[in-house]
């Protein structure tokens, strides 16, 4: 069983713990669960809870930053408590971290949780778009970004859920902003 699945089962509570250390054990990992540090206990578990989109997960899942350890985090409406990386102007992040919560997996944006990015980075030639991509960007939420167009460029503003509420012209806002007929 691959090591991903080991850990999917146990914080879904599929599997005990000492179950969960013996099938690392016998996957080959370098690391297991210590009890106490990064146990998640029923009481925990029942806690737990996640849906469709990655803020509606809140409870305790394992924080996965590649050091080898497993740490137990607190996720509230899909945030840690700090954040453990951060996110660059690109919308990458300087370091690739993962939590998995109820047996699901989401990627780390800072602080908060998101839908994992694809392992394969993206090629060095950028292609352009049309117009303004408005899709939803969770690790965008409450900023405004300018995306590059072959249309031009356009300051998207996103609201705090990720979701595109506002596509301006670059340069506009503040000519076209209250007052600008004064």
């Amino acid at each position: 069983m691959e090591i991903n699945d080991i850990l999917r089962r146990y914080t879904s509570g599929e599997e005990t713990l000492e179950n969960s250390n013996a099938a690392l054990a016998a996957a080959g990992a370098g690391f297991r669960l210590e009890p106490g540090r990064n146990e998640i206990t029923d009481e925990e578990r029942h806690q737990t809870v996640t849906g469709y989109a990655p803020e509606q997960a809140n409870g305790f899942g394992l924080l996965d930053t590649g050091t080898g350890t497993m740490e137990k985090v607190r996720v509230t409406g899909g945030m840690l408590e700090s954040p453990v990386n951060q996110v660059l102007p690109d919308g990458s992040v300087n370091m690739r971290a993962f939590v998995l919560i109820a047996g699901k997996q989401y990627e780390v944006m800072g602080s908060r949780l998101a839908e994992p990015l694809p392992d394969n980075p993206p090629s060095p030639v950028k292609k352009v778009a049309k117009a303004p991509v408005l899709r939803r960007r969770t690790d965008l939420a409450g900023q405004v970004v300018r995306q590059h167009t072959r249309a031009g460029d356009f300051d998207v503003l996103y609201d705090n859920l990720g979701c595109a509420v506002k596509s301006t012209r670059a340069g506009r806002r503040a000519a076209e902003g209250p007052g600008a007929d004064e």
